[in-house]
């Protein structure tokens, strides 16, 4: 029997379905002390890791590509058509193209729809870290904590040719090449700039901080802000008259 592909709105609907059957009142945001942590990652910069640790240490649920499941169960398609969009970030003529080709195969601004609607969705429970995907672009910054995770050229080129085994050619390559395919993303699909300081709330340097270290810092920043109910605020203001 063939799966039915669902509509943004009948894939909303479901989502929330299955949040209200498996995920207690009390773990909804609203009642939640900590958002969504949002974790934008350098190429070689460490980033997974420290997000991944972040994670642990907080005993929130780790995002990246299980979110593409969860995607793909809701439009009946395999994670993997899903996937190829993220790797390639197709044209709309490409999109065209490879639709005629692939029956499975999702539309770029199907994709986006989908993601936007599961980041929104992850963001009402809450307990999350979430690797990437502009999540930091879908969520209101009320209702996440945002970190940029960054490192000089060099040092992420020598991390991803030790880490594949590929030359320092190689890697530079692998770098350049992700890092313009997620800048290209989040240009045309958010009208931002990756790489804009201001869209984050803590920039981690890895070049001379470990992950443990990086670690550290992020969980410092993300309890400082929740004992000062930076959270509840749209901006904070670090001087203020004194009375």
């Amino acid at each position: 029997m063939a799966t039915k592909k669902l509509s943004v709105e009948d894939f909303i609907s479901e989502q929330l379905k299955i949040i209200r059957q498996h995920v207690p009142d009390v773990r909804l945001k609203e009642n939640a002390s900590i958002p969504i942590i949002t974790v934008c990652i350098q190429p070689g910069s460490g980033g997974h890791m420290i997000a991944t640790d972040i994670a642990k240490r907080l005993n929130f649920k780790l995002f990246d590509k299980n979110i593409l499941i969860s995607m793909a169960n809701i439009a009946a398609v395999e994670s993997r058509s899903l996937d190829t969009i993220e790797q390639e970030r197709p044209s709309g003529v490409q999109d065209f193209i490879t639709s005629l080709i692939d029956k499975d195969y999702v539309y770029t601004g199907d994709y986006v729809s989908y993601l936007k609607q599961e980041i929104e969705i992850i963001g009402k429970i809450g307990g999350g870290v979430i690797i990437g995907r502009g999540a930091n672009f879908i969520l209101s910054p009320k209702d996440r904590f945002s970190i940029r995770v960054i490192a000089p050229l060099d040092i992420r080129v020598r991390n991803v040719s030790f880490r594949h085994g590929i030359s320092m050619a190689e890697a530079k390559k692998r770098i350049r090449n992700r890092e313009q395919r997620r800048k290209t993303f989040i240009r045309e699909t958010f009208h931002e700039d990756i790489a804009d300081i201001m869209n984050y709330d803590l920039i981690i340097n890895t070049l001379r901080m470990d992950v443990a270290t990086s670690t550290d810092a992020a969980i410092g920043a993300i309890v400082g802000s929740q004992s000062n109910k930076t959270f509840e605020k749209e901006t904070t203001y670090i001087l203020k008259n004194k009375r």
